[in-house]
């Protein structure tokens, strides 16, 4: 009786055991689903805005303001703000830097956030 108390004990730890490891495994794969179509996502949106020239850029996705066309697209409260860091208002220069920043929350309803960085030339 003993023995097979031993037995059962064991194999109750290994099914725990693999269980957990399923569990994480699978928070794994959400968390690197969600992080792919974020890079996706970014790279659209970037593509997007290099296709215009420096002042319709400026323009037509003014800086801190979200990009509706990308808003809770993908992701759960998805946002994509423009940034061009040292461009002062009203003043278009030579090269454009461009900062896209994506912010979602994730499958446990964390905020997450990414950045991409490009520069537009006339």
């Amino acid at each position: 009786m003993i023995e097979l108390m031993v037995a059962i004990s064991v194999l109750l730890v290994a099914v725990l055991s693999t269980f957990s490891t399923q569990v994480t495994s699978l928070n794994l794969m959400n968390t690197s689903r969600e992080t792919n179509t974020a890079v996706s996502e970014l790279q659209t949106a970037m593509e997007d805005v290099v296709l215009l020239g420096v002042d319709s850029i400026l323009s037509r996705y003014p800086a801190d303001q979200s990009l509706p066309a990308y808003d809770d697209r993908a992701l759960s409260a998805e946002r994509i703000i423009p940034t061009y860091p040292g461009v002062a208002a009203g003043v278009t220069p030579e090269t454009l830097p461009i900062v896209l920043t994506i912010t979602w929350n994730d499958f446990h309803g964390r905020p997450r956030s990414l950045v991409l960085r490009s520069m537009k030339t006339r």
